[in-house]
């Protein structure tokens, strides 16, 4: 099992986040940390403790934001709860600024991946969208990072902004690369309701830059990481050998995960079958009762295959035929021959001994493939 820890507090909203995340002062920041050890303690007693955890992720939102003693309390009650394995991958997501000073005990406290917001080296850029560091706060953040004893660093970095151009990605993507992070990922901007953005651009059809750009922008990121020496794994994901994201790798392969905090979601074998649940988003019903669900299923057979399906394609190696066929004993084909012979003939996609995956075409039309396994 994998553990997802949801920290919906930051110091400002960015101009493009739609998470569920906002300002909070100290007293709510604590009544938050004592609500969500109270759902790990009451998770545990449901689940066991003798629960085996791969990887533990802590998102949000900006974990840093909160003190080094919360975070310590945090984890600490799921160390107390569940049996983490001795190999897992334990990730905290930090922006430059608020990991200030941090870095060292979030180390030694057990944490052994990191995950660091940079988005872009130029001012103009991280003003636009609405960041609260400077490429110097990042660099700060960095050599702390390695000389703290993180081995395993993640980059974000931010493509399609409107006016970056073909330079000043590159500039980006190749400082980054410089400083010898094990793990980047690249994302398009994309307009999502709820944000400063929206209010500025409106429902858009895509990019704000159009779909010619941000696709020229993406495979020019492709080419730069892969010559970097960077594998492409997975859709908008690159590492050096070896450093893939097992937590994501874990989601995209339909590992069963546990979501603790606000708005955090879950998907747990059971008798019944995969049950999918989302704790309640409303923060008040969460400080007063961290176990509020807002919607819980047990997912179908077919979901479970149509999930299989999407997120194996996600990743660069494919769904993985002959696992799928073991684990619902019934063969790909059987079920989707006809797609996968109108995706094949249309170069969408690639049918190889063992896997099937998407074309390099097949990602720039990534949702149409997508749909077509849904029923």
């Amino acid at each position: 099992m994998e553990i997802y820890v949801h920290i919906p507090f930051c110091v400002k909203k960015c101009n493009y986040c739609d998470f569920l995340s906002g300002p909070a002062d100290e007293r709510v920041r604590q009544l938050y940390v004592d609500a969500l050890i109270k759902e790990i303690e009451g998770h545990s007693r449901k689940i066991g403790r003798n629960q085996q955890v791969s990887t533990v992720y802590f998102g949000g939102g900006t974990p840093s934001v909160l003190d080094v003693g919360q975070i310590q309390s945090i984890f600490g009650a799921i160390s107390s709860n569940y049996s983490i394995k001795p190999d897992a991958e334990i990730t905290i997501e930090v922006n430059p600024q608020s990991a200030k000073g941090k870095l060292l005990e979030i180390r030694k406290t057990g944490f052994n991946r990191l995950s660091i917001g940079l988005q872009s080296i130029h001012k103009s850029e991280l003003e636009y969208l609405g960041r609260i560091h400077s490429f110097d706060d990042f660099l700060e953040c960095f050599i702390d990072a390695r000389a703290s004893g993180f081995r395993n660093i993640n980059v974000d970095i931010m493509t399609a902004i409107p006016g970056q151009t073909d330079r000043m990605l590159t500039e980006t993507v190749e400082r980054v690369c410089e400083m010898g992070c094990e793990h980047i990922s690249a994302y398009s901007l994309m307009i999502e309701r709820g944000t400063p953005f929206y209010e500025q651009f409106g429902d858009t059809d895509g990019p704000v830059v159009g779909e010619e750009t941000e696709r020229r922008l993406y495979w020019m990121t492709v080419d730069l990481l892969k010559e970097k020496g960077y594998k492409h794994y997975e859709i908008s994901n690159f590492a050096k050998p070896g450093f893939e994201s097992r937590h994501n790798v874990g989601y995209w392969k339909r590992v069963p995960y546990l979501g603790l905090g606000l708005g955090a979601s879950s998907c747990l074998e059971t008798a019944d079958g995969d049950e999918r649940s989302r704790n309640t988003t409303s923060l008040q019903t969460y400080l007063a009762d961290p176990f509020t669900k807002e919607e819980s299923n047990i997912l179908s057979r077919n979901e479970m295959i149509e999930e299989t399906v999407y997120l194996g394609l996600r990743m660069m190696d494919g769904v993985d035929t002959d696992d799928f066929e073991k684990r619902f004993g019934v063969t790909l084909r059987s079920l989707y021959s006809d797609v996968i012979d109108d995706l094949v003939a249309q170069g969408l996609v690639y049918e190889g001994s063992g896997s099937l995956s998407l074309s390099d075409l097949g990602i720039d039309y990534g949702n149409h493939v997508f749909a077509k396994f849904l029923k």
